[in-house]
């Protein structure tokens, strides 16, 4: 938004109650000229608050026993089920995470606000501000309703553009000049092909290796930029992807990661081989460990009188049985499995990023970071979004800073659904899974960027207007 601005355009905020989904909305509405409010409406600036049931007491009054190890101390994936309060390492890590959330939402309002950090912090304990409170004290600048705000910005019905017209007539951007691929990590890594129906809320590792053949086809690509927006998951798949953007980079093309809201574990793993890695300074970031495990019924089965009989042929057969625990021997095993994973993950981290086991050891051990902080520690190159990412695209393959991109999102056939009728006609079902993937996380992607309903975009609505 401050780069719309720079660009000489005047954007306006409004919405009927910055009251929902914590501090996002407002913090968005912070970055532009002016913010309008309803005045029945209710700014909840209250800070930011990090919730976690610990369902162990639950789960053991049922008879289930959560059977975990991970590794290290700060790697607390699992830590709702296996604890009934969050370890001191976690609870720590994660206070710093919130920490430098916190000061980041601090010093952005008052840098846009014009007002003091301490202030702003003030203001935030004093929250949730009634409409003519945050007013006063700056934190809005007018209090009306949506007509009021469209007129303040000199919209009507001739002048006011809708989402729908706004595309219609922008047209397609980034849509000639050297091609850079755009290649999406989303969700939870799985191993194969996810679900099995192009997996749209995850991404399986077998949907990727065929997306990254698909761009090492297309002899017109010069790079790739590698949008991350995952937990983690599967560690094999982890790996198999981590394997195809190095691929990418044996061929000649340049990676640039570009992280969203979080690249942790499996989505940070992934993404080391590329050339440079960007963060958001919000990202979460890192959580270099490993977790593993399950969750036992024998209690609960004994209280239901269910008898459970057994044909094994090996020691270890029945070792991830949900019906009895881990042996001392298994558990043991189990052990010696994360131990190995650990040294792999951590060792390739060090070995990307040029950190010696000392280092890698301070930010590893299943520490998550803020973007912000995982820049400090070395784990990022340098923070940012699109935007940034296609500068340095740019940059890595000797274009001028205006230099022409055509960004194309694989897998291709995003704007229409013949490319899907036509796998179809020919049995392709593979590539047909493979195109309803791409079609969804496309359509997640508009969805994400047009304005909802009555309430708008995070519930805050922008209204832009040329200067």
């Amino acid at each position: 938004m401050f780069r719309f601005r720079a660009a000489g355009k005047s954007a306006f905020a409004f919405a009927d109650s910055y009251e929902d989904d914590g501090i996002g909305p407002y913090y968005l509405a912070s970055a532009f000229d002016r913010i309008w409010m309803q005045p029945s409406g209710l700014l909840g600036l209250t800070g930011i608050s990090m919730e976690l049931p610990m369902a162990r007491g639950l789960l053991e009054e049922i008879g289930l026993l959560p059977e975990f190890e991970q590794r290290f101390e700060f790697k607390g994936a699992m830590a709702s089920v296996t604890e009934t309060a969050l370890p001191p390492a976690v609870r720590d890590n994660l206070s710093r995470a919130a920490d430098s959330l916190y000061g980041q939402v601090v010093s952005g309002i008052a840098s846009a606000r014009r007002l003091g950090g301490a202030a702003v912090a003030a203001l935030i304990d004093r929250g949730p501000l009634m409409a003519e409170e945050a007013r006063s004290n700056g934190l809005v600048d007018a209090l009306g309703y949506r007509s009021d705000a469209e007129a303040a910005a000199g919209l009507n019905a001739e002048t006011g553009i809708g989402a729908a017209r706004y595309l219609a007539e922008a047209g397609r951007p980034h849509a000639s000049g050297t091609r850079v691929a755009l290649l999406h990590l989303d969700g939870t890594i799985a191993r194969g092909n996810g679900d099995g129906f192009g997996n749209p809320v995850g991404t399986g590792s077998a949907w990727m290796t065929e997306v990254v053949d698909e761009i090492l086809a297309d002899d017109q690509v010069r790079a790739v930029i590698l949008r991350v927006s995952s937990p983690g998951g599967s560690y094999v798949a982890s790996d198999t992807m981590r394997h195809d953007i190095d691929r990418l980079r044996a061929a000649g093309l340049p990676v640039i990661a570009s992280f969203a809201d979080v690249a942790a574990s499996g989505g940070y793993f992934a993404a080391l081989p590329a050339d440079h890695i960007l963060a958001h300074p919000a990202t979460l970031t890192g959580s270099i460990g490993a977790v593993g495990g399950k969750i036992s019924g024998s209690t609960l089965l004994e209280r239901l009188d269910v008898k459970v009989d057994r044909i094994e042929i090996g020691r270890n057969a029945g070792m991830f049985s949900v019906t009895r625990p881990f042996t001392t021997e298994q558990r043991q095993h189990l052990r010696r499995i994360l131990d190995s994973i650990y040294a792999d993950f951590a060792g390739r981290v060090g070995e990307a990023r040029s950190l010696s086991a000392a280092e890698i050891d301070a930010v590893a051990r299943g520490r998550v970071w803020t973007g912000e902080d995982a820049q400090r520690v070395g784990l990022v190159d340098g923070l940012g979004g699109y935007a940034e990412a296609m500068q340095l695209t740019r940059q890595t393959i000797g274009l001028t800073p205006d230099g022409a991109i055509e960004r194309v999102q694989f897998p291709r056939g995003l704007d229409s659904f013949d490319a899907v009728l036509d796998a179809i006609r020919a049995g392709d079902i593979s590539g047909t899974l493979t195109k309803l993937k791409a079609i969804a996380t496309y359509g997640g992607e508009l969805m994400r960027l047009m304005p909802l309903g009555g309430s708008g975009l995070i519930r805050a609505e922008a209204l832009g207007a040329a200067r």
